[in-house]
């Protein structure tokens, strides 16, 4: 019978893999053999149908989830991250850092600050384990943070350019108002807090 969950659905289907080897544990030194064997075999995706695969350090590591648990059906459904639902913050240092960029390079895009933030930990170990080049973006679009927008059409519609542009920016579309030169705008971030 079809469970309503989608985590249920994967739990059966990784149960359904491996059970064969808990049943009938193979012989020592054969268990990397018999997981090549099912990482060769199509599966059936839990929830569209399609055929899956799964590589043999996958089925490796549900085969010893499930051998070392009382319910091997639980054992095996998905995790959640223990990091799901919250965004990584920015360290103090890294928001200062990139604030005085801004103040003197408002005109850099959000890659290049994030460059740059990469250089300076490398010469600075109080500004090492730098985020990732998302929370640096989310964190630009948190306070309001304009970045360059520049038109890259050829055509001299002034609707189709903008409409074009928008994708550079697609959380502030009206901004772009002439197709023919480069917008800046300020910044929150600018002003220290």
């Amino acid at each position: 019978m079809p469970s309503s969950h989608p985590a249920d659905g994967w739990a059966q289907l990784r149960f359904a893999i491996i059970g064969p080897l808990l049943a009938a544990p193979p012989e020592k030194g054969e268990l990397a053999t018999a997981l090549k064997e099912l990482a060769e075999r199509h599966w059936r995706h839990p929830l569209h149908g399609h055929a899956v695969t799964f590589s043999v350090p996958t089925l490796e590591r549900w085969y010893y989830r499930a051998r070392g648990s009382d319910d091997p059906v639980a054992a095996l459904r998905p995790r959640r991250r223990g990091d799901a639902g919250r965004s990584r913050t920015l360290a103090p240092a890294h928001i200062d850092a990139l604030r005085a960029q801004y103040r003197e390079h408002s005109g850099w895009t959000i890659q290049l600050h994030y460059d740059n933030l990469v250089a300076l930990a490398a010469q600075d170990a109080i500004y090492a384990d730098v985020p990732s080049y998302g929370t640096v973006r989310r964190f630009f679009r948190s306070q309001e943070c304009r970045y360059l927008v520049k038109d890259f059409g050829t055509s001299q519609s002034p609707k189709s350019t903008r409409q074009r542009d928008s994708r550079y920016c697609p959380d502030r579309p009206a901004l772009i108002t002439t197709p023919s030169r480069t917008l800046q705008q300020s910044c929150s971030c600018a002003t220290p807090s």
